[in-house]
């Protein structure tokens, strides 16, 4: 009696180790606990892959919520945990953490975090398994934030094709006529013209040249050839630089920012900054730059 019992017992082991050794096997086709996942951040040919940027930025504003984020495409050659990071730059950063189950092309968020310190451009470096990528943001001034006249959200803080800027503690202001978006044969050029609101003979003029066919978001300098800033006034001998920045000076430099353009609407909205040369030629610190106009 007793040995059948413990011929019994052995079988029942038997079964059950067994089992075990079954069950464990069906688990390690998963993703293993604490497996870190590998890949590249770049493409067969080396190129970086495409990081997209979502959100509005103002400096001195916390970054809260789920709409501030880049979307980012990873090649994927092994399976596992993640968390990948920007540096932080101006006060804010990227960062999301996950896991990776299959293999290829996958596309993550990274969520933004912190409160941007200056507006303007910031460039951040994104690092995966030993490859870096570049993307940049741009944070817009928060002292511009209102609405417009219909009561919806308007962070532009200017009134559709109007133009502004301050330089020796003057406010420069005035209409846009034209805002033209014309071919060249290395891009496309924007031009936007206004007369100042005093209506003297004084135009503001703005040019920004694009790679491509599109109007793009994104910072451009006037020491790059065909963009470039200036307030002319017209006398007898024919324009004169009240301000003047472009690539024949390119000492002095104001960054002309494109912050958003409507495709439906055809409007464009841009900031401005940096150091022009006046008349007499002194550098000039020109500040609060906006412009906000239909594109024909």
């Amino acid at each position: 009696m007793y040995r059948a019992h413990r011929v019994a017992f052995i079988f029942f082991l038997l079964l059950t180790v067994f089992g075990c050794s079954k069950e464990l096997s069906y688990e390690s086709s998963a993703v293993p606990s604490g497996v870190a996942a590998t890949g590249t951040l770049k493409d067969s040919s080396g190129n970086c892959m495409a990081i997209i940027t979502n959100g509005t930025y103002y400096n001195g504003v916390a970054i809260l919520g789920d709409t501030s984020y880049v979307e980012v495409t990873i090649n994927v050659a092994t399976a596992g945990s993640y968390n990948i990071q920007s540096d932080r730059q101006n006060g804010f950063q990227f960062a999301g953490t996950g896991v990776f189950t299959n293999t290829g092309a996958q596309t993550i968020n990274l969520k933004a975090s912190g409160t941007p310190i200056a507006k303007g451009a910031t460039s951040f470096i994104l690092s995966f398994n030993g490859t870096a990528c570049n993307f940049a943001i741009t944070v817009q001034d928060s002292t511009g934030r209102g609405s417009n006249n219909n009561g919806s959200s308007d962070t532009s803080g200017i009134a559709l094709n109007q133009w502004q800027f301050l330089a020796n503690g003057h406010t420069y202001s005035g209409s846009i006529q034209s805002a033209m978006f014309t071919s060249l044969a290395g891009g496309n050029l924007l031009t936007i013209i206004g007369p100042t609101a005093s209506g003297t003979d004084t135009v503001f003029d703005v040019n920004i040249q694009f790679s491509g066919n599109t109007i793009d978001t994104g910072t451009y300098l006037t020491s790059n050839a065909g963009t470039s800033f200036a307030l002319q006034k017209a006398d007898s001998l024919g324009a004169i630089n009240v301000f003047s920045a472009n690539a024949t000076n390119s000492h002095n430099v104001v960054n002309l920012t494109i912050n958003s353009y409507n495709n439906t609407s055809k409007v464009v909205f841009g900031t401005f900054s940096g150091q022009a040369w006046d008349a007499n030629g002194v550098s000039t610190s020109v500040t609060n730059g906006k412009f906000k106009a239909t594109v024909q």
